[in-house]
């Protein structure tokens, strides 16, 4: 092989490991950064290049470059000079690396400045330090479009197996939990475009997409657009809530959703939060769990956000301080950031206006009452609310007034936190905006951390900005009555110590009431503490008007199992005397209508926690459930679980289609299904009934004729781009109807048109309409069929017996065929190592460059070769002799190639014909 033979003492002493003396220096060229480039060394204060083949060069080499520069692990390597080649001097040619060695130096070489190899060897690497993975042009930071920078510019990936596999990967390495859908598409562009990765494939195991097995390593010009779109599911959810911006902090841990502790995070944290899920801004984040009992499962850790982050994965993890934590943490978002009251006499009265996407606009009156104007006045600090002026009455303000229908009950310590109605509101007149009068008496006390304003600790205010608690010990059923009165919450129903918080920097030393003062100021209580509180407990209040009531486990608000909040906790309904009576004062209680159902607990489940007996009785004309006269009860037989189901009961669904996908949009309202006319009905709209229903990210709208006599709810639904749910969508108001000429609203999901094996889990929080039972009955077979069966199976035996028999015979008579034996054998190989490419003439510029082959017909598009271009002119590669079409298909030879003694002659040995996975399918270094 070589012209000269040396002395096996002289090749060993070439073998030997070579420790780098001094300081030589490593570096990574023509990169683009630090982490990613030709490999240089410098020595005896000269840089030079390092040169091997690829039988010598793999990723423990480069292993060792990327961990001695401190650039994390290896993603790419090759020995085809795919950054350039080098100039000047060739310093080392590695032999071998264990891949433990703390420097390049440390591996086998053949000595400084030995080498058989020129710079068209020269290697390169790519460390995961110098890649980045974002998803771009979406609604968020775990969706859009997937790139990856390379060499500081950033490109597509493309693969036209691109599946779940890859976005499943790509929404991992993202923090963005795992993944819930994903589309590839191409198409000719004008101008060229950046292509980084290309033949991407993933398992789905994998921490980062630069760890699937790639073929092709740009950046490549193309003149199309590879188009990898990614939809996450998210890192993090609020679950349980009447909607998907309030409820329980969950994130994603794995392939599960799991709380997160009360106390791992805070208010910055939550506003990260909101922000994220497209929710506007936290309005409130606790540690009660109004939205039902957890999951069970805890993440195992804190975070710590700045605010400024776009998710919450991008907070940092702290470790967690509280240990077997059992209360999850709730957040309450708002698409509302702001309330005020405009050109008033003072800052208590005038129009009420709302900031919403950085805008003031006024609100409507239409759905405006007491109760509304109570939670704002309180919000505001202005007290209670006095009256209602007509509307208009302080000015119509600028902007068209915001339509939507808050629907609070009063105590609410936020309008954000109470229900709204957008879809199916009546247009706002001109000039017919809320306004309100507030008493303008901020109260010098307050409830604080409850589930409304009139539950929690009691604080007392000592001067603006500044709140005192109340210890334990100054307690009783005087100051108790004091308090509820002041604060319009009706009666002390519970007084008990809580936990202290440190909430107040100071303390009241002395409260004592009588029971009859009007304010708590009337009370005596002179002093108070002037170094910060050491109590260990509190005092803790509910008022009668805490009383909340929920519907719990349905589709929505208005269907669900009773539960009341009285007294601090939430309790089930007992069931035995339950009547469709009872139910319809809870739904005319929650501004859901009229009751349709009242059900057991077979519908919605029985429930946990305390059993609440003070219900049912109803005489129908209450206006809230613990007014009805409740039956003295001896226990509940059947348990709690009560139910209803209101007609104010929203639901969608798509008809008539080729799966639950696709179809005519129907909506059901007042126990009633009912069509969407088309005219007016926005494009945007299909999208947010396709999210809503769990069939993908996108969809299709159409027009088609009405079909049949079934009327229409709604039309001018005009849902605005990035709507999550139909339910917060203008349109025209509810009406039965004829659409007319312009026909139904028919939409098509893009999920629908995908193949079934990669259908996505519905998004959280939505509901999953199907049409055929979760479980199938049990089918009972005959013992005729079993018999059958057995019968068949023993008659299949019986023959193959024969079978064999008969070819020992035939084999007897014939004797041995050796033809025959190699005959079979060349089938077998044909088949198995067919290849799906063939070797086409390299162009330069183009993928197919050197021994590269030609991508199969099932190849990322079925553009011309020229189609992919390097952007930088990469050097020339060693040409590979064909052997019959098969490149990889080579004769292994019995002696690995040894190093060269220092006088043999400095040329390469034969190409053996191994081939960088990278250069052999897509013709290009890297």
């Amino acid at each position: 092989m070589w012209g000269t033979m040396v002395p096996a003492r002289v090749l060993g002493l070439l073998l030997c490991v070579h420790v780098c003396m001094g300081s030589e220096e490593l570096r990574l060229v023509d990169g683009g950064g630090r982490c990613a480039g030709r490999v240089e060394v410098k020595h005896e204060g000269e840089w030079g290049s390092v040169c091997s083949y690829d039988i010598h060069w793999d990723a423990r080499e480069a292993g060792v470059v990327c961990r001695q520069l401190g650039c994390g692990t290896v993603a790419h390597t090759s020995p085809y000079a795919p950054f350039g080649q080098g100039k000047g001097r060739i310093w080392l040619h590695p032999s071998f690396c264990q891949g433990t060695e703390t420097t390049l130096q440390d591996c086998s070489h053949y000595g400084w400045g030995n080498h058989y190899c020129g710079h068209e060897r020269d290697v390169g690497v790519i460390c995961t330090e110098a890649l980045e993975l974002r998803l771009v042009d979406g609604r968020g930071p775990c969706e859009g479009r997937v790139e990856v920078k390379l060499q500081g510019r950033w490109g597509t990936v493309a693969d036209d197996a691109w599946g779940m596999n890859h976005a499943e990967v790509v929404c991992q390495q993202l923090g963005c939990g795992s993944a819930a859908h994903t589309t590839f598409t191409s198409q000719i562009l004008e101008a060229r475009s950046t292509l980084m990765l290309v033949h991407v494939n993933c398992k789905g195991t994998e921490k980062a997409i630069w760890d699937c097995s790639i073929q092709g390593w740009g950046p490549y010009s193309v003149i199309h657009d590879h188009n990898a779109s990614v939809v996450c599911q998210g890192f993090s959810r609020l679950a349980g809530g009447d909607s998907e911006c309030s409820g329980r902090q969950e994130v994603r841990q794995d392939q599960n959703w799991v709380s997160v502790c009360h106390g791992h995070v805070d208010l910055m944290a939550a506003q990260v939060v909101c922000r994220e899920l497209g929710c506007g801004t936290a309005l409130a984040l606790s540690g009660a769990d109004p939205f039902g009992v957890p999951a069970g499962l805890f993440w195992n850790g804190a975070f710590e956000c700045n605010g400024t982050e776009p998710s919450l994965s991008a907070c940092t993890k702290r470790p967690p301080h509280i240990q077997n934590c059992t209360q999850p943490a709730t957040i309450i978002c708002s698409s509302y950031s702001g309330f005020r009251l405009a050109d008033g006499v003072s800052v208590c009265d005038g129009r009420v206006e709302v900031e919403a996407r950085g805008v003031w606009v006024p609100l409507c009156a239409t759905a405006w009452d007491m109760p509304d104007a109570h939670v704002l006045c309180h919000h505001l600090g202005c007290g209670s609310a006095i009256s209602l002026p007509p509307p208009g009455h302080f000015g119509m303000g600028t902007g068209m007034p915001w339509s939507d229908a808050l629907i609070c009950t009063g105590n609410e310590r936020h309008p954000g936190q109470c229900p709204v109605e957008v879809l199916g509101q009546p247009a706002c007149p001109p000039g017919h905006t809320a306004a309100v009068n507030c008493s303008g008496v901020a109260e010098p006390l307050r409830l604080h951390g409850g589930e409304s304003r009139c539950d929690g600790r009691l604080e007392v205010a000592v001067r603006p900005g500044v709140w005192a608690h109340v210890p334990v010990g100054l307690w009783d059923n005087s100051t108790a009555t004091v308090v509820c009165r002041q604060l319009g919450c009706g009666v002390p129903e519970k007084i008990h110590a809580a936990p202290a918080n440190g909430s107040g920097p100071i303390e009241l030393q002395e409260l004592r009431c009588v029971g009859t003062e009007e304010h708590l100021a009337q009370c005596n209580a002179t002093r108070m503490a002037t170094e910060p509180s050491k109590s260990p407990e509190e005092l803790a209040i509910a008022c009668s008007g805490s009383k909340q009531l929920r519907l719990v486990g349905g589709r929505g608000r208005c269907a669900g199992r009773v539960e009341v909040y009285s007294e601090g906790t939430w309790g089930t309904i007992c069931q035995d005397s339950w009547t469709l009576q009872d139910a319809n004062i809870v739904c005319r209680q929650l501004g859901c209508g009229r009751a349709l159902e009242a059900p057991g607990s077979e519908r919605f489940g029985p429930g946990t926690g305390m059993l609440w007996l003070g219900a049912g009785g109803c005489a129908g004309t209450e206006d809230a459930l613990w007014h009805c006269p409740a039956p003295v009860q001896r226990g509940c037989r059947r348990g709690g679980g009560a139910g209803a189901v209101c007609s104010g009961l929203l639901d969608l669904r798509l008809m008539g289609g080729s799966s639950r996908c696709s179809g005519h949009l129907e909506v059901l309202h007042e126990g009633t299904w009912g069509r969407v006319c088309a005219n007016g009905t926005s494009p945007a709209t299909a999208t947010a009934v396709c999210r809503q229903l769990g069939c993908g990210t996108a969809g299709s709208l159409t027009d088609n004729p009405a079909e049949g006599s079934e009327p229409a709810w709604l039309s001018w639904v005009r849902c605005e781009e990035g709507a999550r749910s139909l339910w917060r969508c203008p349109s025209a108001p509810w009406q039965l109807q004829e659409c007319g000429p312009t026909g139904i609203t028919h939409i098509t999901c893009d999920e629908d048109s995908r193949d079934s094996s990669e259908a996505t889990s519905p998004a959280p929080g939505t509901l999953t309409h199907s049409a055929v039972p979760l479980t199938a009955a049990p089918r009972s077979v005959s013992a005729l069929t079993v018999l059958c069966v057995l019968l068949g199976t023993l008659l299949c035996v019986a023959l193959a017996a024969l079978a064999v028999q008969a070819h020992r015979i035939q084999s007897k008579c014939q004797g041995p065929s050796k033809d025959a034996a190699s005959e079979v054998v060349y089938e077998e190989l044909d088949y198995s190592l067919m290849p799906e490419y063939q070797e086409v003439p390299s162009h330069t510029g183009s993928l197919s460059q050197g021994s590269g082959r030609k991508l199969s017909n099932h190849s990322v598009d079925s553009a011309e070769e020229s189609d992919l271009q390097v952007s930088a002119d990469p050097p020339a590669q060693p040409q590979h002799s064909s052997s019959h079409g098969y490149d990889d298909v080579m004769a292994v030879p019995e002696v690995s190639p040894s190093p060269q003694p220092a006088d043999a002659p400095a040329q390469p040995p034969e190409d053996m014909g191994y081939d960088d996975v990278g250069v052999c399918t897509l013709g290009t270094s890297l």
